[in-house]
């Protein structure tokens, strides 16, 4: 049976195309895992946040998302009598009938630009081998790469099984975010600049760090949010090992990577992690 990993960003180029880095000391265990990927040893995947959120340069990041705009569409209610309504909803209401209010959430990030060349090239690479994307963790107003032809993303299945993996994202991204990792650091510093100013979202004055420090400490903490989201998707999926040279060093606070959260996520939720080496040698 094939071992599915979920290849990090910093690993994925290392993986999929091990003939750009003659010169790397770890030159012998990424060929093995390349050929494991081309052979089907290894089923490989990769997170859709490395192109919804690292997919933006760096100093753009705080712009495209303070510019996000969310419109309701297509808004439409139907009465649903007592008796069609599900178990669970009618031990809440008692007898009465429910009116149920449908509407379609559109984003628009009129700063979002296309992705950059060497970001497609790499994801185009990666898909080659037959490597898929995870679906990030579902949050109201995301960014979103459609999958029309269902070959992009790894499928999350339908029904109950696509109730489970959203649950399961969910209460994996809120137990992160209550350690202070993951979106919670965006987010705090976020809350924080809308408060001087602005009354919006957390989202709505990200541009308005006041020096550098905050500025850089803003960029890092993007990379955490997609660090946090990547591991929820990850756990939902059922994923055997995460691949990742990541130690969580460069964030300059908590990271979900550090130490101290990676034994949380291994004590907690049994994720495995490797280094792109020990992945390699471990297929000698």
């Amino acid at each position: 049976m094939a071992l599915r990993v979920t290849f990090d960003t910093n690993v994925l180029d290392l993986a999929c195309r091990p003939e750009r880095f003659s010169k790397n000391p770890l030159q012998p265990q990424m060929s093995r895992v390349n050929e494991a990927l081309q052979s089907g040893k290894i089923k490989g995947f990769y997170s859709v946040t490395m192109l919804t959120i690292e997919g933006i340069m760096k100093a753009d990041r705080a712009a495209v998302y303070q510019g996000t705009r969310l419109t309701a569409k297509h808004e439409e209610s139907k009465l649903v009598t007592n008796a069609n309504l599900p178990p669970s909803i009618r031990e809440f209401v008692g007898n009465g009938d429910v009116e149920r209010i449908t509407s379609t959430l559109s984003v628009d990030q009129p700063g979002r630009k296309e992705l950059p060349a060497g970001m497609k090239e790499r994801a185009r690479a990666a898909h080659a081998l037959g490597l898929r994307a995870l679906k990030a963790v579902p949050r109201i107003g995301a960014f979103q790469i459609s999958d029309d032809s269902g070959s992009f993303y790894l499928d999350t299945g339908s029904d109950g099984q696509l109730t489970a993996w959203i649950d399961t994202a969910h209460r994996v991204s809120r137990a992160i975010e209550e350690r202070g990792v993951g979106l919670a650091q965006l987010k705090s510093m976020g809350e924080r600049l809308a408060n001087y100013g602005t009354d919006g979202p957390w989202f709505s004055a990200l541009t308005q760090a006041k020096d550098i420090h905050e500025e850089r400490a803003i960029e890092r903490a993007f990379a955490e949010w997609a660090d946090g989201d990547s591991l929820a998707s990850h756990i939902a999926y059922g994923i055997d090992v995460f691949c990742t040279l990541d130690k969580g060093n460069s964030n300059g606070a908590k990271s979900i990577l550090d130490s101290t959260n990676r034994k949380w996520l291994e004590d907690e939720y049994g994720v495995r992690f490797m280094t792109l080496e020990e992945l390699g040698e471990s297929l000698t």
